[in-house]
Formats: C-alpha cells, structure tokens, sequence
C-alpha cells in the first residue's frame, strides 16, 4: 500500500516519484514554480514525466509528459511516494504557464484539487474527445 507524503514544504526543484493509474505507469513530478493563490493556499506548477497518456495527435499516440500541470497541495499530498531529489527547473512548463496564467488571472482556468491518476485520466479524456 503506498503512504502518501507526510504533510511538509514542498519547493521548487524538487522531483517526486508519484503513484499513477496502474503499475506500469510510474510517474514522476519536478515542482518549477509555486504561486501564492489570492483566496490562500499556494497553486504548484508541476511538469509530470513518465506517463503514457493516449494522444491521437502523436506519432505512436502515447505522450509521455504532461509539460505543465497547476495543482493544488493536496494533490501533492495525495500522489507522492517519495522524494527522489532536487534538480533544476525544466523551462518547458513556460510556455503552458504563460497560457494558463493569462486565462487564469481572467477567470477562466484554475489547479487540479485531484489526486495524479485522476488528472492524467481527464487529460487523456480530453485528448481523446470522451466525457470527463
């Protein structure tokens, strides 16, 4: 049974190894950057390796990160198993920060308050046009 992370500071630079939807999917969670979020609590923008999320876009339709994800500390909370170490930040998750902080600050986007599984299974219904 895996314990999920005791309730502590997370930071930037650091890469947690995660539960995912089944046993062959073991993700892992780099931490880039954490916003203060205006109504309290802090918002993790998250790049997530290591999963295999169906993408009919994709040549081999598998993706195998998510470039940027906002979570919420719970979610942390909930996914992590371990901490594997620190690395530096991985400037990929940019270029989906900057779209999603516009849209947020409009109003129009939020975190996921989920657990990972449960967000890598609504992005890949997204990807693939199925309900959520």
């Amino acid at each position: 049974m895996n314990t999920p992370a005791p309730t502590q500071d997370f930071a930037v630079g650091q890469l947690w190894r995660c539960t995912g939807r089944s046993l062959l999917e073991t993700p892992t969670l780099l931490i880039n950057r954490i916003d203060e979020h205006p109504l309290g609590g802090q918002i993790f923008h998250a790049t997530v390796y290591g999963v295999r999320v169906r993408n009919p876009r994709l040549p081999g339709g598998i993706m195998d990160r998510l470039m940027h994800v906002p979570v919420t500390r719970e979610v942390l909370e909930q996914s992590t198993i371990a901490l594997e170490g620190t690395r530096a930040i991985d400037p990929i998750y940019l270029q989906g920060y900057r779209e999603w902080k516009q849209a947020f600050d409009a109003g129009r986007a939020g975190s996921f308050g989920v657990p990972l599984g449960a967000i890598l299974e609504f992005v890949e219904r997204g990807l693939n046009g199925q309900p959520h």
